[in-house]
């Protein structure tokens, strides 16, 4: 008898689970059937890659996002294939769901939403919104970053508040004569500044604890300068070491660009305190300075900040309440009526305020525990789900806290590249 293909159930069909699929598939060494769980009508396209909208553009050059480990130019030349682009071109976002797209191969999308994991035998079931059950032999949670959590005091309703800028419309009923309060200042702002910016509006504030806009890349890349961090420092030698080098090196990109590669081995050698404490002082500069803005991006916003349609206000939001002319806001500079208040806070940052409902299930019934300092789930270095006896396993932005860098689409390529060998033990059977 021919031995029976292991089933891998995949949950989420954003970069992380594509990724994931495309790795088992590629690696198996044996028959193997990979079913992803995703809601959305394409796989690949997740939050960050849904936008059809030309003015979204990536945060990273072509040449330096490709997908699969060993080949940063894998996306370069894709898009090459689709057009005439460069390496340092900053291409449309929706491009790279379409790139993602490419690798899912022959896994198999069970389009609905996964809202509990019930662990049984050798295996796993994974429960369906529909009431459907799937079982697997192995099953992969992948489901990209946590929704985003209204911040305090924020806890309005009605139309007038927009909890996810993202869903399908959420800006198109706006008045363009109508300001618009916008809860955050990164880059999820930033992508409701440029759709509004679109729409005609003519007053835009957006409001953080400390104001910081992403930063911008470089128009022309500086290239390396060999920049070698220390390799077993503290919080205080490697704040020191960045200082030092981004004076030496008259810029402090290339220095962001030297400590990205090697963020989980820096991360990790800090001890628990300078973690906290890099949480709680430093966490929003790095954020703003790995993750920037493309240099069309950056000079759009400039443009909106000076003709005044742009506002960006620290000190965050002391108090709002909605009235039926608008919503009155109190900031630490200002009072304030708009039209709207959308929260543009980015993904939850601790994984207890996650909106998520298969994850908020599986820390209810215990199946999964928060991990260090409550970033993400617990998992080994392996990436598998302690208590799980093998049956459950981690990739993407929920292994944030065992490791630091786990949003960037190279580093998740690295994740699920090296989850296929570990998913069993070598010589396990399969089974007739």
């Amino acid at each position: 008898m021919s031995p029976r293909a292991r089933v891998v159930v995949v949950i989420g069909g954003g970069a992380s689970g594509v990724l994931t699929a495309h790795q088992i598939l590629r690696q198996a060494g044996s028959p193997v059937r990979v079913r992803v769980v995703e809601p959305r009508a394409a796989l690949g396209r997740g939050v960050a890659f849904a936008t059809t909208r030309p003015h979204h553009l990536l945060d990273t050059r072509a040449g330096a996002l490709g997908a699969l480990p060993g080949r940063p130019e894998g996306f370069a030349e894709w898009a090459r294939h689709r057009d005439a682009v460069g390496h340092d071109d900053f291409l449309p976002r929706s491009w790279y769901g379409e790139y993602l797209a490419t690798l899912v191969g022959e896994a198999e999308h069970v389009r609905s939403e996964a809202v509990d994991i019930l662990p049984e035998g050798p295996g796993a079931r994974v429960v369906l919104a529909n009431g459907s059950t799937l079982d697997g032999d192995r099953v992969v949670l992948a489901p990209g970053a946590s929704p985003p959590r209204w911040p305090a005091p924020l806890r309005g309703r009605g139309r007038r508040w927009i909890g996810d800028p993202w869903a399908r419309g959420a800006l198109a009923g706006l008045r363009p004569t109508d300001p618009v309060l916008l809860v955050g200042t990164g880059l999820t702002a930033v992508d409701a500044v440029l759709d509004l910016g679109a729409a005609g509006h003519e007053e835009i504030v957006a409001v953080s604890r400390h104001g910081f806009l992403p930063l911008a890349h470089d128009v022309v890349p500086s290239g390396p300068r060999d920049l070698e961090p220390p390799t077993d420092p503290s919080l205080a030698t490697l704040v020191a070491w960045s200082r030092r080098a981004a004076s030496r090196a008259g810029d402090w990109r290339p220095v962001v660009d030297a400590l990205g590669p090697r963020a989980d081995r820096l991360w990790g050698a800090l001890s628990e305190a300078e973690q906290r404490r890099f949480l709680r002082h430093l966490r929003r500069r790095w954020e703003v300075a790995r993750h920037r803005m493309a240099p069309a991006v950056a000079a759009r916003i400039d443009e909106l900040r000076s003709s005044g349609r742009l506002t960006v206000v620290a000190g965050g939001v002391w108090a709002a309440r909605s009235g039926w002319r608008g919503v009155d806001v109190h900031l630490a500079d200002r009072r304030i009526r708009v039209g709207a208040v959308v929260n543009c806070s980015g993904p939850a940052p601790f994984v207890r305020w996650s909106h998520n409902h298969l994850v908020r299930e599986l820390l209810a019934s215990r199946v999964v525990r928060p991990g260090p300092l409550g970033l993400g789930l617990e998992s080994g270095p392996d990436g598998s789900i302690p208590g799980s006896d093998g049956r459950l396993w981690l990739v993407g932005p929920l292994r944030r806290g065992t490791r630091w860098e786990v949003t960037a689409v190279p580093e998740i390529g690295e994740q699920a590249a090296a989850l296929p060998g570990v998913l069993w033990p070598t010589g396990a059977p399969v089974g007739v």
